[in-house]
């Protein structure tokens, strides 16, 4: 028995042995992951390698949540973080130094946490803004202030979540009946689209991306409980080109009209003309009008958006 535990103990000093303990692996699981975020970093001094680490710590924070970098959280989660280890690599013939960057997570949420219940508020006094019975055009002006609140609440969360040792979100139950209710109410903003004329389902295809981008619901042109109408008129003139010739080019265009259906008003008309050349017609005609249809969609989104946050 005791010649068994004598060669236990040996074999067990003998993988203490075989440890190396100069490497970022075994320096960093010195730290509770559950307690802890540590990021490492290197360099040819002490200070050079410190600076390193927090430098990564901050790039991993932009990278892992890149749209609450915008919110200017990072420099207040930093200010939280040290650089706790810096140890010179002894299996380097020069100077070369390791450095971990060490966050506590505790310390994270305390930065984090009263800034996501700080949105939540906000978006809790604007939802009881909205009208009772419901009014699409009326609740669309409380949903256009929620957007931005919805935006950084999420962006915040997404930072929370990337800090948090098991990825949680922050009181999801509370946000998410926020961002369903901003949904609906953008949604319950029908617009019908009617394009007439050449090539008019090229124009459909931009002019519906368009207006699902901003959240609102598309309808037929038909549909009696529209509250907004974008009607189009496509034209097309074909020639030759006579600067470059073996070119076959096509000039498109569009006029456009925004409806209020609701009032039976015109608040907004513009025309789009946009022109391409290839060595086939057909080509020339799908290039231009894809143009068209880019540049028609982004004047009524935002002209759109104008008219619905003015009126």
């Amino acid at each position: 028995m005791k010649k068994w535990m004598l060669g236990a103990a040996a074999l067990w000093l003998c993988a203490c042995a075989g440890i190396n303990k100069n490497t970022v692996n075994y320096q960093a699981n010195e730290y509770d992951s559950a307690k802890y975020y540590v990021v490492a970093g290197e360099g040819t001094s002490k200070e050079s390698a410190s600076d390193n680490a927090l430098e990564n710590m901050r790039r991993e924070m932009v990278q892992n949540a890149p749209a609450a970098a915008n919110q200017g959280v990072v420099t207040d989660l930093m200010a939280n973080a040290s650089v706790e280890k810096v140890w010179r690599d002894k299996d380097f013939s020069g100077k070369h130094y390791y450095a971990l960057a060490v966050l506590s997570r505790s310390k994270a949420r305390k930065v984090l946490t009263p800034l996501l219940d700080q949105e939540d508020e906000k978006l809790k006094g604007l939802s009881a803004q909205f009208s009772a019975p419901a009014n699409p055009l009326a609740d669309l002006k409380v949903a256009f202030q929620m957007q931005p609140v919805v935006t950084r609440r999420a962006a915040l969360d997404e930072m929370y979540q990337f800090l948090d040792a098991s990825r949680q979100s922050y009181q999801p139950e509370v946000f998410a009946p926020y961002k369903n209710m901003l949904q609906e109410k953008l949604a319950a903003v029908l617009v019908a689209v009617d394009v007439q004329g050449v090539e008019s389902e090229e124009m459909v295809t931009y002019v519906v991306d368009a207006l699902n981008r901003m959240g609102l619901g598309v309808v037929e042109a038909s549909a009696p409980d529209k509250v907004l109408a974008v009607q189009i008129q496509t034209d097309v003139d074909e020639y030759d080109s006579q600067k470059v010739q073996g070119l076959v080019w096509c000039s498109s265009g569009a006029a456009i009209s925004l409806v209020d259906a609701t009032r039976g008003v015109t608040f907004a008309r513009f025309n789009v003309h946009e022109r391409a050349g290839t060595s086939r017609a057909a080509d020339s005609l799908r290039q231009s009008m894809q143009r068209v249809g880019e540049q028609a969609a982004q004047q009524i989104s935002s002209r759109l958006e104008t008219y619905l946050k003015t009126k």
